[in-house]
C-alpha cells in the first residue's frame, strides 16, 4: 500500500507516490477560523470589530464585523498560512451583509498578489462561499479577506465567520507536451494493447502545429514513448480528435489553408502519423470533426456552413485516399454545431449534435442503422443543450452534454452550467440515478464519458475555480452509486475538455493546465506564459464494484430560459430592412462589437467560450456581425491567434460576420485635478484584417494616440470605440483624444446603462458628474457617432449600421461615415435624415433657413414617443400609437451657427434607440 492515494468511497489513485496520502480526506489547516479565540493569528483592519454575541454569530459565540460607508473602501482581514504547489486547497467562509455589498478573497505568494474570487451581492442571511485555491511557489501565503468592499459595489455592513482552509493531495501528473510551445486542445485514444495515443495543438514560433504522441502505462505511471509532428498540419488548426477501433487509430482535425477551413484525417501507427487525407475541399467553413474507425477506414462527421451559410452537420467515409460524397444529416435552414460520433454494434455510425430551434438549442441525432429516419430530436429542454459527447459501451451508446442557462437576456454568459448524462435506448434517454446530487449538476461543463471493461461509467468535467480558471474533476458511476469528486490536478486550466480512457485498472486523464494570471502587464510579459498537456492515471481497481445499472427516464431541467421569450419581444428575427441614399442601396445590419468570453479573467467562468458566444450572437440575437473583445491584458500570442481563428471560422459569408477585436482597457485609477476619476478609459479595437498580428495591452500606459500611431505604422484598417463613457466603476473616457476616422463612434449604451447625459433615461448606475457623457463630447465640438453594445453578458445593446454589403471593410467604412445608431436591445428600425443628409454626416450650415428632420421608425413593440434633440436640447416630442411611424419635423427657428440634431425613439416597454447626429455647419462647441 506504499504508493496508494485513496479517494472517498474507495476510489484510489496510484502514480508512484513516495508515501501514502489520503486524497479526498480534507485536512483543515486554518485554526481559529471561527474567532472563538479572538483575533489570534489574524491581522484585522483597524475598523473591524469582534462581535461576541451568539445571536449574531454563524456558529459559536463570536464573528467579525466590518462596514464601508463610501465608495471605493475596503476592510481587509489578513492571515498567513503555509501552502504548497503540490496540494490543492479549498477556502470556505460564511458571510452576511446589508445592502448587498461585496466580499473578496486575494492571496499573495512569493510577492505576487492575485485575486482568487469576488462574491457580489452578499445577502442578509448567512451564506457559505467556497473556492479552490492553489499556489505556484511553496511557503507562506497571505490570505486577504476583503469584508466588505465597496469597489464597484454598494456600501454596507458585513459579518463573517467560520473561515476554513482545507488541504487535499492531488495525484502526480506527467507532462506530455515536452515543455515546448503553448499547448491546447488535447485528445486521447487507447488501443486494445493498452497503448495510449495522444494529440494536441502546440503553438510554436507564431503558428499552430499538431503534435502526436504514444505512451505506455508502466507500474501505474504513463510514460511517453514517442512524439511526432503531424506532416503538413501547421499554420492555423482547430478541433483535433482521435478515434480507434482497438487496433487502428485515426486523427482528424480542421486546418485553414489560404483562407479556407477544411477537415483532414491521418492514420497513426508505431511509425508516427501517416500522410493526412483531405476530407473536405469545399470553399465553405468545415470544422469540428468527429470520427469513428472501422477495419477499412474511418467515418468523419463535421460542422459546415456550405448550405446557404447555415451551419449543418455532414458525414463522409474515408477509405485509403478516397472520400465519399458528403451527406447532410441535419435539417436545412437551421444552425447545427459540434457533432460527436460513435459506432454501433452493427458498425454503423451514430451522430449527435446540438442545433438551434424555436429560441434555444437542443440535441439531435442521425442513426446510420436507420438513415431514412433522418434527423431525430433527442432532447426538448427550455434551457440550452450543447457540447454533446458519445461513447459506446456494453449497454449501448452513452451520451453526455452540457446544459446552460442565462439570466434574463444576458445570452453571452451562462449563470447556470450543468452536465447531463443519458443512455440512448429505443424508449428515449435514460439517466443514471443520483446525477442531480453530484457536482455535475452544480456548475460543471465539457463532461466526457468513458466506460471501463466492467461496464462502469467514468466521466471528467471542468469545474470553475473562482476566476482563476477551471479544475479537472473525475467521478465514477458503478451502476447504483456515484463516487465523490476527485480534482485531478492542483493546476488550473482553460475551459477545455479533459479526455478520459480506461487502460486495464487505470483511468488515464489528459488535460490542459496553465499559469495564466489575472493580467499581464505587457505583451512581452505574456510571452513567458506556459500551457502544458498533462496526464494522470487513476487506479480504478478500488472503485465500487459494478452493479446492476439503475437508470431513470430523462427529465430535463425545469428552469425557464428567459432569453427565448425576450428575443421574440426584442424582434430578433426581424431582418431585410434597407434604404436608398445618394443613388446607393444601403442595408441595415445589426451587430455586437463589445462582447467578452472566458478569455477575459474578470468574468471568465461566467462568460462563455468564444465559439459558444458566436453561436448565441448568431442564433439568439440574430446579429449580422459580431466581435469578441477580450481584454488586451488577458491576451498572449496564442490566445490572440485563437481569437482570429474563432472570428474566421465562425464567419458565414453573406449571413454572419466575425471580427478580430480586443478591448484596450486603459483603467488607470490614479487621480489628480485633471483626472479625478482616472485616465484614458476603455476602447474596443475592431480590425478589418482577421489575421492582424498585433494586439495592444493598455497596461503599458500608452495614450490612445500612441496606439493609433502604432496601428498606422502597420497600415491597419480599424476603428477604436470608447465605452463606459462616464463610468466611475472603471475609468471614464478621456475626450482629449479624438479622431473622426479612427474613433468615429462611441457606445451610448451598454449593459450598465445609458451614457447619453446626466440623468438620461436608463442612465448607468455609477457615473461621473457632467463632462464625460456623450452629449458633453458633442457640446465640446467633437464629431462622433452612436452605437450601443452589451459588454459582459451579451444581449443588452445593439450596433446598427447602414452599409452596402456585409463585409468587414464595408461595415468599418459605414462606421467611419457614422451611418450608425444604437439600441438598448430591441431591433428598432430607424432612418433619420436632416436636410436630406443621413444620420452621422456633416452637412452645410442652415444659414438661417428652416431645418427639416425626417424620421422613419419601425419597432417590435408599441412606440411611446419619438424625440428630436438639437444641440443637446429636446425641441420636439411626438407621441405615437402603434409600432411604426413616418414623420417630418421642421425647425423654423434654428439658432445661428453650427447645429447638430439627433433622434431618440422610446418604446412603451422602455427600449430605446438613438441615432447618430447630423452636424450642420462646421462643428464647434456650444456656447
Amino acid at each position: 500500500m506504499a504508493h496508494r492515494v485513496r479517494l472517498l468511497l474507495a476510489l484510489s489513485v496510484v502514480l508512484a507516490l513516495p508515501a501514502p496520502a489520503q486524497t479526498g480526506q480534507r485536512r483543515q489547516i486554518l485554526d481559529n477560523g471561527g474567532f472563538e479565540q479572538g483575533l489570534v493569528n489574524w491581522e484585522p483592519h483597524p475598523e473591524h470589530v469582534l462581535i461576541e454575541d451568539v445571536e449574531q454569530a454563524h456558529s459559536g459565540e463570536r464573528c467579525l464585523f466590518g462596514e464601508v460607508t463610501k465608495p471605493s473602501e475596503a476592510r481587509v482581514l489578513k492571515r498567513q498560512v503555509e501552502m504548497s504547489p503540490d496540494r490543492l486547497y479549498e477556502f470556505s467562509i460564511w458571510a452576511r451583509a446589508t445592502n448587498q455589498t461585496k466580499l473578496v478573497l486575494w492571496r499573495t505568494t512569493a510577492g505576487k498578489r492575485i485575486m482568487v474570487d469576488a462574491w457580489q451581492r452578499v445577502p442578509g442571511k448567512w451564506t457559505q462561499y467556497t473556492v479552490p485555491v492553489s499556489v505556484e511557489e511553496p511557503g507562506l501565503t497571505t490570505l486577504e479577506i476583503v469584508a466588505p468592499s465597496s469597489y464597484g459595489e454598494p456600501v454596507g455592513k458585513m459579518w463573517i465567520d467560520d473561515v476554513r482552509l482545507f488541504e487535499y493531495d492531488t495525484p502526480p501528473a506527467v507532462e506530455i507536451s515536452g515543455g515546448t510551445g503553448f499547448n491546447d486542445a488535447p485528445v486521447l485514444a487507447v488501443t486494445s494493447d493498452g497503448r495510449v495515443w495522444m494529440a494536441w495543438i502546440s503553438f510554436r514560433d507564431g503558428r499552430d502545429t499538431l503534435q502526436a504522441a504514444v505512451g505506455d502505462l508502466v507500474a501505474g505511471t504513463l510514460t511517453v514513448a514517442r512524439r511526432w509532428p503531424v506532416e503538413g498540419a501547421q499554420g492555423y488548426l482547430l478541433g483535433p480528435t482521435l478515434a480507434t477501433d482497438g487496433l487502428r487509430v485515426w486523427l482528424a482535425y480542421a486546418q485553414e489553408i489560404d483562407g479556407n477551413w477544411d477537415v483532414f484525417a491521418a492514420p497513426l501507427n508505431e511509425s508516427g502519423p501517416g500522410k493526412p487525407v483531405r476530407v473536405t475541399a469545399d470553399p465553405a467553413v468545415d470544422v469540428k470533426p468527429a470520427c469513428g474507425v472501422t477495419a477499412d477506414g474511418v467515418w468523419v462527421a463535421w460542422e459546415s456552413n456550405r448550405d446557404q451559410s447555415r451551419r449543418q452537420v455532414y458525414l463522409a467515409r474515408v477509405r485509403g485516399d478516397s472520400v465519399t460524397e458528403p451527406v447532410r444529416l441535419s435539417t436545412p435552414g437551421t444552425n447545427n454545431y459540434s457533432p460527436t460520433l460513435a459506432l454501433q454494434a452493427d458498425g454503423n455510425p451514430y451522430v449527435v449534435w446540438h442545433g438551434f430551434r424555436d429560441g434555444n438549442a437542443d440535441l439531435f441525432a442521425w442513426d446510420g442503422s436507420n438513415p431514412r429516419a433522418g434527423e431525430q430530436r433527442l432532447t426538448t429542454c427550455s434551457l440550452v443543450d450543447r457540447e454533446p459527447r458519445l461513447v459506446s459501451g456494453p449497454q449501448g451508446l452513452w451520451l453526455t452534454w452540457d446544459v446552460a442557462g442565462s439570466a434574463q437576456y444576458h445570452v453571452g454568459s451562462a449563470n447556470l452550467k450543468r452536465s447531463q448524462i443519458g443512455l440512448i435506448t429505443p424508449d428515449g434517454l435514460r439517466c443514471p440515478i443520483g446525477l442531480r446530487e453530484t457536482p455535475l449538476w452544480a456548475r460543471a461543463e465539457f463532461v466526457t464519458p468513458c466506460i471501463d471493461p466492467s461496464g462502469r461509467l467514468w466521466v471528467t468535467c471542468r469545474e470553475p475555480r473562482g476566476r482563476a480558471g477551471w479544475d479537472v474533476t473525475v467521478l465514477c458511476y458503478s451502476g447504483q452509486t456515484w463516487t465523490q469528486r476527485l480534482r485531478v490536478s492542483a493546476q488550473k486550466g482553460l475551459c477545455r475538455r479533459a479526455e478520459l480512457a480506461v487502460v486495464e485498472d487505470r483511468a488515464v486523464v489528459l488535460f490542459q493546465a496553465d499559469d495564466i494570471p489575472s493580467a499581464w502587464d505587457s505583451p512581452e510579459e505574456s510571452a513567458s506564459a506556459t500551457s502544458r498537456i498533462l496526464a494522470a492515471a487513476l487506479d480504478t481497481s478500488s472503485a465500487p464494484q459494478p452493479a446492476q445499472l439503475a437508470l431513470e427516464p430523462y427529465s430535463p431541467p425545469q428552469e425557464p430560459y428567459q432569453a427565448a421569450e425576450i428575443r421574440r419581444e426584442r424582434g430578433e428575427d426581424r431582418s431585410g430592412w434597407s434604404i436608398d441614399y445618394n443613388g446607393q442601396r444601403l442595408n441595415l445590419y445589426f451587430g455586437d462589437l463589445h462582447e467578452h468570453s472566458d478569455t477575459s479573467v474578470c468574468n471568465r467562468t461566467g462568460d462563455q467560450t468564444q465559439d459558444q458566444s458566436y453561436q448565441s450572437m448568431r442564433d439568439v440575437a440574430c446579429y449580422d456581425f459580431a466581435a469578441i473583445t477580450d481584454h488586451g491584458y488577458n491576451l498572449n500570442a496564442y490566445l490572440w491567434s485563437h481569437a482570429g481563428k474563432m472570428a474566421r471560422s465562425n464567419t458565414d459569408v453573406g449571413r454572419f460576420l466575425g471580427f478580430l477585436a480586443e478591448e484596450w482597457t486603459s483603467s488607470f485609477e490614479e487621480y489628480d485635478e485633471k483626472y479625478p476619476y482616472g485616465f484614458y478609459g476603455h476602447r474596443n479595437l475592431i480590425l478589418e484584417d482577421p489575421y492582424f498580428p498585433l494586439w495592444f495591452n493598455a497596461r503599458d500606459r500608452k495614450k490612445p494616440i500612441e496606439v493609433w500611431d502604432a496601428l498606422a505604422r502597420e497600415n491597419a484598417s480599424y476603428v477604436h470605440i470608447p465605452h463606459q463613457l462616464a463610468d466611475t466603476g472603471n475609468v471614464p473616457t478621456d475626450w482629449e483624444f479624438i479622431d473622426e476616422r479612427n474613433q468615429p463612434v462611441a457606445e451610448i449604451f451598454q449593459t450598465r446603462g445609458s451614457y447619453e447625459y446626466k440623468g438620461a433615461p436608463r442612465m448607468a448606475g455609477s457615473t461621473t458628474p457632467e463632462g464625460w457623457f456623450l452629449q458633453d463630447a458633442w457640446a465640446r465640438g467633437i464629431v462622433i457617432g452612436v452605437i450601443a453594445a452589451p459588454d459582459h453578458g451579451g444581449g443588452y445593446g445593439k450596433a446598427a449600421v447602414y452599409a452596402p454589403e456585409l463585409t468587414r471593410g464595408a461595415i468599418l467604412d459605414a462606421m467611419r461615415a457614422r451611418h450608425t445608431y444604437g439600441t438598448t436591445a430591441a431591433k428598432i428600425l430607424l432612418d433619420v435624415r436632416v436636410n436630406g443628409h443621413l444620420m452621422g454626416e456633416k452637412a452645410p450650415a442652415h444659414e438661417g433657413r428652416p431645418v427639416t428632420v425626417d424620421v422613419r421608425v419601425d419597432c417590435p413593440a408599441e412606440i411611446d414617443k419619438v424625440e428630436i434633440c438639437r444641440n443637446n436640447v429636446f425641441i420636439h416630442s411626438r407621441d405615437v400609437d402603434g409600432r411604426a411611424t413616418e414623420m417630418r419635423f421642421v425647425d423654423n427657428t434654428p439658432p445661428a451657427g453650427p447645429c447638430y440634431y439627433y433622434v431618440r425613439v422610446m418604446q412603451e416597454d422602455g427600449e430605446i434607440a438613438w441615432s447618430s447626429p447630423v452636424w450642420l455647419g462646421e462643428p464647434g462647441p456650444i456656447n
